[in-house]
């Protein structure tokens, strides 16, 4: 295979590590304009070494000039900051290859419209980089949801993600990060959209009735962007209806990731980053731990991506770029309402 790789800052060098396991005979290619991130390793800690040379990566300039060398690329990793990837994207759809687009789709709806009709027409692959599609936990949360609940009917929930923006990457300094700026697509809606993505999908039986939201910079960091995000959903399906909450920042020490359902029977709290889930009930409690790297559920994605490349099979609407769309028009909506 000849896989093309744009950007290759940590999530960028995450997928290639990940990809030379899955298809350690594949031949590496690279559009890198800026070089300012140095090797990592799977902990985001600085390594000796080239990337370059560590990868054998044959870099170049631009999409235009590959094409002209007339290299096949069989697909392609948009991994650069958020406020590039619907440009990049829809010059690589044009130049028909399958693509794995790091979240989130892009910072704006500048173009979206024409990506979206350009994904309508063009039967190629693709695919977004939510991850947490394949965490195991939340597996194990869309089958409470939608199949059986050990906490009888459900009628609350509540979405936390709380982290330091300062703790985000040891090897640099947060304040030239993307998530920090705005021109680059930052900010906590946006660089914590994972939480949204899942969001719309283990709800996706629902429809939101009503919402109120709100964001604001309230810390000492030195951004430019909302660094708190806090909304309440009113959620139907049928006669049911269920209040959810979603509270998200890039301050919070120590970082918590938590999901909260509260139903007629009991409690369920699942703690993402200690990977286990408590149920409470009257006299009861239950714990469900879950045992997996941080790593594993993004080999899982880059697994499940390839494997649709070379069996040429398509990719459902609720991994690929349509979803994408959906999750960054949803996210862009949110955005809106920030107090200075």
């Amino acid at each position: 295979m000849n896989i093309l790789m744009i950007g290759l800052g940590s999530i960028g060098q995450r997928h290639l590590r990940n990809l030379k396991l899955i298809e350690p005979n594949t031949n590496f290619f690279a559009i890198r304009k800026k070089q300012t991130v140095p090797l990592l390793n799977n902990f985001n800690r600085v390594l000796k070494g080239n990337i370059k040379k560590k990868y054998l990566l044959t870099y170049f300039k631009s999409l235009s000039e590959i094409y002209r060398k007339k290299i096949k690329i069989d697909c392609a990793f948009v991994c650069t900051p958020s406020s590039m990837h619907t440009s990049q994207v829809k010059e690589l759809l044009k130049y028909k290859i399958p693509c794995f687009v790091e979240k989130p789709l892009g910072s704006s709806l500048k173009g979206l419209s024409d990506l979206e009709k350009i994904v309508k027409k063009k039967n190629i692959n693709t695919m977004m980089g939510y991850q947490f599609r394949f965490n195991p936990m939340i597996k194990y949360l869309e089958r409470v949801l939608k199949q059986k609940s050990p906490i009888g009917k459900l009628m609350s929930a509540h979405i936390h993600h709380g982290e330091n923006i300062e703790d985000f990457h040891s090897y640099e300094d947060y304040r030239i990060s993307y998530a920090a700026n705005k021109k680059l697509g930052g900010g906590v809606i946006l660089s914590q959209i994972h939480e949204l993505d899942y969001f719309l999908y283990l709800f996706s039986d629902y429809k939101i009735k009503f919402s109120s939201f709100i964001s604001s910079k309230v810390s000492d960091l030195d951004l430019d962007v909302e660094d708190i995000f806090v909304s309440n959903f009113l959620l139907k399906k049928r006669e049911n209806k269920i209040l959810c909450s979603i509270f998200l920042n890039f301050f919070e020490r120590p970082k918590k990731r938590k999901i909260l359902l509260i139903g007629k029977d009991g409690t369920l709290e699942a703690c993402l980053n200690s990977q286990k889930i408590y149920i409470y009930k009257k006299d009861k409690k239950i714990i469900k731990r879950f045992k997996f790297k941080r790593n594993d559920i993004f080999v899982k994605e880059v697994k499940f991506f390839i494997s649709k490349i070379k069996s040429k099979q398509k990719i459902s609407n609720d991994l690929n770029l349509s979803n994408g769309i959906r999750t960054l028009r949803f996210a862009l909506k949110l955005k809106k309402k920030f107090i200075n």
